[in-house]
């Protein structure tokens, strides 16, 4: 009975150490994006001091392209990770399986700041060649989520809005 004890709080003490190092490090939270999350538009969107775990055993390789606040992908089981620390666009390259080949599939992630508030997009520039109707509903379906706007006019609209020039 002690010796299970003992392992327990020794488990728990690694654990707190490493949620600690990781604190420390910046991560705030972690996502996870499979191949079929990803592939719709290419684009994920997250805050600072998100560690975004690529889990799907079709990628075969993730490459960050090299820029100025950009993380290093490295493998872990099952895939690999990133900590995005800093606001900004990054692009990456990642090597997929499943195909008829392995392909290369370019991808963004935009990191946005750690919000104090809510984030206010300007519409009015992405708004021509919209309808009043499809307006509205961008402006209600693109603060949650741009890719649930309903149509590739509107994803573009909400990227535009967003001040992303989408693939």
């Amino acid at each position: 009975m002690r010796r299970s004890t003992l392992a327990v709080s020794v488990a728990a003490a690694v654990l707190a150490l490493g949620a600690g190092a990781s604190a420390a490090d910046g991560l705030q939270s972690m996502t996870m994006v499979t191949l079929d999350e990803l592939l719709p538009t290419r684009i994920l969107e997250i805050e600072a001091g998100t560690e975004v775990v690529f889990a799907d055993p079709r990628f075969l390789s993730i490459e960050v392209v090299p820029d100025d606040g950009a993380p290093e992908a490295r493998r872990i089981a099952g895939g690999f990770t990133a900590l995005f620390r800093e606001a900004g666009t990054f692009r990456f390259i990642c090597i997929v399986s499943g195909y008829e080949r392995a392909e290369r599939v370019p991808g963004e992630v935009i990191v946005r700041p750690r919000p104090g508030g809510a984030a206010l997009l300007d519409f009015r520039a992405a708004r021509p060649g919209v309808t009043e109707q499809e307006f509205e509903l961008a402006q209600a379906e693109c603060l949650r989520d741009p890719r649930a706007a309903g149509s590739i006019v509107l994803f573009r609209m909400c990227m535009q809005a967003r001040g992303i020039i989408p693939f």
